[in-house]
C-alpha cells in the first residue's frame, strides 16, 4: 500500500532531520500535520517549516513543546480533539544522542537520552493511543528506533537503551492493540541527517567514526522518509534499513556471541584519541 493522501498525522521531531522529512513526504499529499519541536515557534527552522508545508499543498498545525512534557501532550491531544474527526497517524520521530562507554558519560546525558527518546515517546503514546484505538477508521503508529536498539554497539549503551525500550514498548503496544492502531517501529543504520548536531560526544574518535559512517551512507533523511512511511501504510511492523544493519541483525538472531565478539572487534580497531 502507497502512502495516502490527505490524511491528519502528529510528528514529533518536526522541525529537522528525519522529522522533518517524514513531515515534508506527508505534505506532499496534502496532509494535514500538527508538528511538535521543542524549538521555538520563532526559530527560523519552524518558519521554514511552517513555508514548505503550506507551499507542498498540506496544513500546518505547528506545537512547539518539549516531547518530556505531558501537561503540554495533553493541550495537544485536547485541541485536537476539537478540531480534528480522526486522527490517521502518530510519529515519534523526536530524538537525541549521546556515546561515551560506560563508566565516562556523565548522568545528565544518561537521563537526557533516556527522558526524550523513550520516555518522550512513551508519553506520546500514552497521550494518543486511547483515541487511535477508540476511532472506527484505521489508525497507525510509527516510533523511530534505532539498529543500536538491536545490537548494542559499544559506547552507545545510552542511546541503545533508548531505542531497545522504544522497541519493547513497540511491541507492547502491538500485542495489546491487535491491529487498531497498526504499529510500526523502524530501525535504521546510519543516515544523513542532522542529528549529530545535537549529540554529545565523550571522545573525538567517537565523532570521526561517526561523520565517516554518516558520509558513507547512501541513505539520506528524505530516503528513509519515504521507506518507513510506505512500511508503515503496508502494516509493517519491523523495518530495518541498510543492507549491514540487516546483515547484522540477522547474524544476532542467529549467533549473537559471534556477533557481540564481531561488533567488539570492529569498535576497538577504531584508533582511539591521542
Amino acid at each position: 500500500m502507497s502512502i495516502p493522501f490527505a490524511g491528519r498525522a502528529i510528528v514529533t521531531g518536526a522541525a529537522s532531520g528525519l522529522g522533518r522529512a517524514i513531515t515534508q513526504e506527508l505534505a506532499n499529499r496534502q496532509w494535514e500535520i500538527a508538528t511538535v519541536d521543542f524549538k521555538d515557534s520563532g526559530d527560523e527552522a519552524w518558519v521554514a517549516l511552517d513555508r514548505e508545508v503550506i507551499s507542498s499543498g498540506g496544513k500546518h498545525l505547528a506545537s512547539p513543546f518539549d516531547i518530556r512534557d505531558g501537561s503540554s501532550w495533553r493541550e495537544l491531544a485536547n485541541r485536537l480533539k476539537k478540531e480534528w474527526p480522526t486522527i490517521d497517524l502518530l510519529v515519534n520521530a523526536a530524538g537525541v544522542g549521546a556515546t561515551g562507554e560506560v563508566g565516562s558519560l556523565p548522568v545528565q546525558q544518561w537521563q537526557r537520552v533516556i527522558e526524550t527518546n523513550l520516555l518522550g515517546t512513551a508519553i506520546g503514546c500514552e497521550t494518543f493511543l486511547p483515541r487511535l484505538r477508540s476511532q472506527r477508521k484505521p489508525a497507525r503508529l510509527l516510533n523511530i528506533a534505532s539498529i543500536t536498539g538491536l545490537l548494542a554497539p559499544p559506547s552507545m549503551a545510552a542511546y541503545s537503551a533508548s531505542k531497545a525500550g522504544v522497541i519493547a514498548l513497540s511491541d507492547a503496544i502491538a500485542a495489546e492493540s491487535q491491529g487498531q492502531p497498526s504499529v510500526t517501529v523502524a530501525c535504521p543504520g546510519f543516515f544523513r541527517s542532522g542529528l549529530l548536531d545535537s549529540w554529545h560526544f565523550t571522545q573525538a574518535m567517537e565523532r570521526r567514526e561517526a561523520a565517516r559512517r554518516m558520509k558513507k551512507t547512501v541513505w539520506t533523511s528524505e530516503s528513509v522518509a519515504r521507506f518507513v512511511l510506505a512500511a508503515t501504510f503496508r502494516g509493517q511492523h519491523y523495518v530495518v534499513l541498510g543492507r549491514q544493519a540487516r546483515m547484522l541483525w540477522f547474524l544476532k538472531r542467529c549467533t549473537p556471541r559471534l556477533t557481540n565478539k564481531l561488533i567488539s572487534y570492529l569498535y576497538h580497531r577504531c584508533k582511539p584519541d591521542e
